[in-house]
């Protein structure tokens, strides 16, 4: 993950940039399976986020939860302010295309981390990203 927006803040007030959480593994988890996680080290708002899964799940699968949280630490207790649900089959999330979350906009402090988790263990490899909107604050 790359993010060079701290190179030039002033210029980048306002302005929508994005991360991405590139390929997260699906499996194994638990039902507060953590992802992945990213500290923005300056101040912004989380506006928007998408989930682009990679591959197929078996048509016996279960649908997967993912939540976006808010939190001082890794460790620390989380704030869930983003979630999406998708379909045990690929009719609701194709692979390759992205879908939204259900956002209700963050701001996080120099110091928060934002943290990805899913609730559904999926068996295999399989894989998914996330990509994150926000702006400076």
């Amino acid at each position: 993950m790359s993010d060079f927006s701290s190179l030039c803040p002033l210029f980048n007030t306002g302005m929508y940039s994005e991360i991405t959480m590139p390929y997260l593994g699906l499996s194994g988890l638990s039902t507060t399976g953590k992802l992945g996680g990213y500290i923005f080290g300056r101040s912004v708002i989380v506006t928007a986020a998408y989930f682009i899964k990679h591959t197929a799940y078996t048509a016996t699968a279960t649908g997967l939860k993912c939540y976006l949280c808010r939190q001082s630490t890794i460790a620390a207790t989380k704030t869930v302010f983003a979630s999406l649900v998708t379909s045990a089959t690929d009719t609701v999330v194709v692979v390759d295309r992205c879908k939204a979350f259900t956002v209700t906009a963050k701001t996080f402090s120099a110091t928060q981390c934002i943290t990805v988790r899913a609730s559904t263990n999926k068996t295999g490899s399989k894989h998914a990203s996330i990509i994150v909107r926000y702006k400076e604050k």
